[in-house]
C-alpha cells in the first residue's frame, strides 16, 4: 500500500452493549485515519472507549456488544461486513493486537513456542524446521534470550516483562500491516517499559506497520505516537499531533488529563491535580457535551447542545464550544 493511502479509515464508528440494565453507548461516533508506518495513540480514561473501538478493528467485540453503525475500513475493505471466515484470513495475519493482560492472554496449559506456531501454521506455508527457525528470530528479536529453551518453557515461568514481549512476538509473527498494541507497558516497571517502547518502535520501522497505541499514560504516548486522539464518554473530544495535544491543547479534558501527570521541575510538596467528579453514564448519556458536569469553564449550550468538531490548528481538531466563543470574539 502506497504511504499516501490511508492504511485504516474508521467512520462515524457506533458500538453499544446491550445489557439487562440498558444500552450501553460504548463508542458515539467516532473517526480517525491511520497510515501506513504511522503511530496514532488513544488515550482517555478507563471506560472511555478505547480498547472497545478498537476491538472492532479486529472483529472480536465480545458479547453482548455490537456495531451499531459506521464503517471500519482496512485497506478499503469494511471490516464491519466480513464474515467471520473473513475475518479469520487477516487476524493474526495483516491485523494483530497485544492484549492488556499478558498473564491472561497465554495459555497456561501450552508452551510459548506452542502459542506463537500457532498464527505460523494457520498463516504461512513454512514447514516445521522453517517455523522453529522464525521462533527463535523472534524470541531474539523482542530481546528474549536463550530462546531455543525458552520456546520449551510455560507463561508461569516467565516475568511479567517477558511475558509482554512473548505477546509482542506472537504479534510480529507474520509482519502484520497493523498492530493495535493495548496498553502493552501496564504494570511494568520503568525499565522494561522503555525498552518495550524502544522495540516497537525499531519495529515499526523496520517492518513499516501502522500502530494504533492504547493508553491512559500521556507519559508513554509523547515518546512513541505521532498522533493522538483523546477519548472521553465513546467520543474523540480532541485529536492532533503529539505536539499540538502536549503544547497546543484546546480541550477542558485534555488540559485536565495533562495537569494530572507528575512532573520534573515541580516542587516535591506540590500536590497532583486531579479531574474531579464521575465519568458520565453512557446508558444515559447527556445531550450536551459530555465533559460538562466536570468541566470549570462549562457554558449554558455546554449543557444544551453537543459542541462540534472544531479545527484549531492546522491538522488539530477540539470538540469543544469554548473555541467556537474564542472564534466569534475574535470576529466581533
Amino acid at each position: 500500500m502506497e504511504d499516501n493511502k490511508n492504511l485504516v479509515e474508521v467512520k462515524n464508528l457506533e458500538v453499544s452493549f446491550f445489557t439487562y440494565a440498558g444500552e450501553v453507548k460504548a463508542v458515539r461516533g467516532i473517526s480517525y485515519n491511520l497510515k501506513p508506518g504511522e503511530v496514532m495513540g488513544i488515550v482517555g480514561e478507563s471506560g472511555s472507549g478505547k480498547s472497545v473501538s478498537s476491538y472492532g478493528l479486529m472483529g472480536i467485540i465480545p458479547e453482548p456488544g455490537k456495531v451499531i453503525g459506521g464503517q471500519i475500513l482496512f485497506e478499503g475493505r469494511d471490516v464491519t461486513a466480513m464474515s467471520e471466515k473473513e475475518l479469520l484470513k487477516i487476524r493474526g495475519k495483516d491485523i494483530s493486537m497485544i492484549f492488556q493482560d499478558p498473564m491472561t492472554s497465554l495459555n497456561p496449559l501450552f508452551t510459548i513456542g506452542n502459542q506463537i506456531e500457532e498464527s505460523l501454521r494457520k498463516h504461512t506455508s513454512l514447514d516445521k524446521d522453517q517455523r522453529q527457525k522464525r521462533m527463535v528470530e523472534l524470541l531474539t528479536l523482542v530481546g528474549i534470550n536463550q530462546p531455543e529453551k525458552r520456546l520449551k518453557q510455560y507463561p508461569h515461568e516467565f516475568s511479567g516483562g517477558m511475558r509482554q514481549r512473548v505477546m509482542i512476538a506472537m504479534a510480529l509473527a507474520c509482519d502484520p500491516k497493523l498492530l493495535i498494541a493495548d496498553e502493552p507497558t501496564t504494570a511494568l516497571d520503568v525499565t522494561i517499559q522503555a525498552q518495550i517502547l524502544e522495540l516497537l518502535k525499531e519495529l515499526k520501522d523496520k517492518i513499516h506497520m501502522g500502530i494504533v497505541f492504547i493508553t491512559h499514560d500521556l507519559g508513554v504516548v509523547s515518546d512513541i505516537c505521532d498522533s493522538i486522539s483523546v477519548m472521553y464518554a465513546g467520543t474523540i473530544v480532541e485529536s492532533g499531533s503529539s505536539d499540538q495535544i502536549f503544547y497546543e491543547p484546546r480541550h477542558p479534558y485534555t488540559w485536565g488529563l495533562l495537569a494530572s501527570v507528575p512532573k520534573i521541575d515541580t516542587d516535591e510538596h506540590q500536590r497532583l491535580i486531579p479531574i474531579e467528579g464521575n465519568p458520565v453514564d453512557l446508558i444515559n448519556p447527556p445531550k450536551g457535551c459530555p465533559f460538562a458536569p466536570r468541566c470549570k469553564h462549562c457554558m449554558k449550550i455546554c449543557i444544551d447542545q453537543a459542541p462540534p468538531q472544531c479545527q484549531v490548528g492546522e491538522g488539530h481538531m477540539a470538540a469543544c464550544w469554548l473555541p467556537v466563543k474564542e472564534a466569534r470574539e475574535e470576529e466581533e
